[in-house]
């Protein structure tokens, strides 16, 4: 071997291992959903009207963010418009306790570099990034100003409406506090590191409504505190897309699970996991002549949805349907489905993890009936300490490891 073929096979040999060392790919920025509120069709403001039209008024929503966020971006949904929606000047601040601006903290949204945009009929839009720094659980105030009349078709929020373009101020003297349409059905927010983000999907019981909450106290809700203040899981998100009325089979107050489950989940920016329950609502009202369903019905609509969320790779955690003896629509026919569809959650293998909220909520002297301790009173959804016990039901571990289709109870603990 030639002196220059032996210094080559030197440098080969010293060179070799080092091209062995390839460093791991940095996790890219990526957004992801920090707070959802799916989109429905447009809603009266009181009873007995027709939907919402707003008009050279400024409507202001409250929103809380489960985690925290050095930039944000909005996303506003025309999605069940007709017509156009002109939007003007829309502007978000963090807010106090109180629901009070903090000075300072206001922004101003722009889309594609306008202070304004027309949202089609149907369609959504996203708004450009703005450098905003939000603690999790933090509550934040969007105003939007409508200078022209529309109807907007955003879920029930809580909102002020003040006439005329008021966004800047920190409190706008003299607006109405309603729960009526919000135009924000996302807030997104850039993530720097991997983290479960978490669907909790269903009617009423999901979305909160119950007469004794408070504000964020829905299962969900307490959920997004539970991680949040646990510093193991703190960037983890739990999002609710929870309808009242929903059902899977049929129209609601909004488009069947069916039917809204690609949107309202699927397409969530970074989803990882989604909490099913869902189907109290096709069960007690299956008596109705247009609504006619067979627990086996309800069981095959729940197979739908894990098989589509299994083909993107999300996995669903199976919810069981709370007891509802007592309650408007039960019957004993209606029982008996609903213990047929948690027996089919329970046992059927398909979900990647169960969450026993019957078990949770049931009254031990009766089963049939949700605990009196945790009945808000019309005996179908919970209140207060009801929520806390669902949320505390929800482990940890359910959204640690991949699971592929095998069902499991996790510990309620951390």
């Amino acid at each position: 071997m030639s002196a220059s073929h032996a210094w080559v096979s030197r440098l080969c040999r010293v060179l070799l291992p080092l091209s062995l060392v390839v460093p791991a790919p940095a996790f890219a920025e990526t957004w992801v959903a920090g707070w959802l509120s799916p989109g429905s069709p447009p809603v009266a403001l009181k009873a007995g009207t027709s939907p919402a039209i707003f008009e050279n008024q400024t409507v202001r929503q409250t929103l809380r963010l489960g985690i925290g966020a050095r930039r944000i971006r909005l996303r506003l949904t025309n999605e069940y418009g007709r017509m156009p929606l002109a939007v003007g000047d829309v502007r978000i601040a963090l807010a106090d306790p109180r629901q009070r601006v903090i000075p300072g903290s206001e922004r101003k949204v722009m889309f594609a570099g306008q202070d304004h945009v027309t949202l089609p009929a149907g369609a959504p839009i996203v708004s450009d990034a703005l450098d905003l720094s939000v603690s999790a659980l933090q509550t934040l105030v969007v105003s939007v100003y409508y200078p022209q009349a529309g109807m907007p078709g955003g879920h029930l929020s809580r909102i002020a409406v003040a006439p005329g373009d008021r966004g800047a101020e920190a409190a706008m003297q003299g607006a109405e506090s309603l729960r009526g349409p919000g135009i924000v059905s996302a807030v997104e927010v850039v993530r720097d590191a991997p983290a479960p983000v978490i669907v909790a999907f269903g009617d009423s019981i999901v979305e909160g409504i119950a007469k004794t909450s408070s504000i964020d106290m829905g299962w969900p809700q307490q959920l997004a505190s539970r991680f949040a203040r646990d510093p193991a899981r703190a960037g983890w998100s739990i999002v609710n897309a929870g309808i009242g009325g929903n059902r899977l089979l049929h129209d609601g107050f909004a488009a069947p699970g069916l039917a809204r489950f690609d949107r309202d989940v699927l397409a969530v920016p970074g989803v990882t996991h989604v909490i099913l329950l869902e189907g109290i609502n096709d069960i007690g009202w299956s008596a109705l002549p247009d609504s006619i369903v067979t627990a086996e019905m309800v069981m095959m609509a729940q197979r739908q949805l894990v098989e589509r969320a299994h083909a993107r790779g999300v996995q669903v955690i199976g919810a069981t349907l709370l007891p509802f003896k007592g309650a408007v629509y039960y019957t004993p026919k209606a029982e008996a489905m609903r213990v047929a569809l948690n027996r089919f959650i329970r046992t059927s293998g398909i979900f990647d993890g169960v969450v026993d909220f019957d078990q949770v909520t049931a009254d031990p002297a009766d089963p049939a009936c949700m605990n009196p301790a945790f009945d808000d009173g019309d005996h179908l959804h919970p209140n207060d300490a009801g929520n806390t016990a669902m949320a505390a039901a929800v482990s940890s571990a359910l959204f640690e490891e991949r699971q592929t289709g095998r069902a499991r109870h996790a510990p309620s603990k951390l």
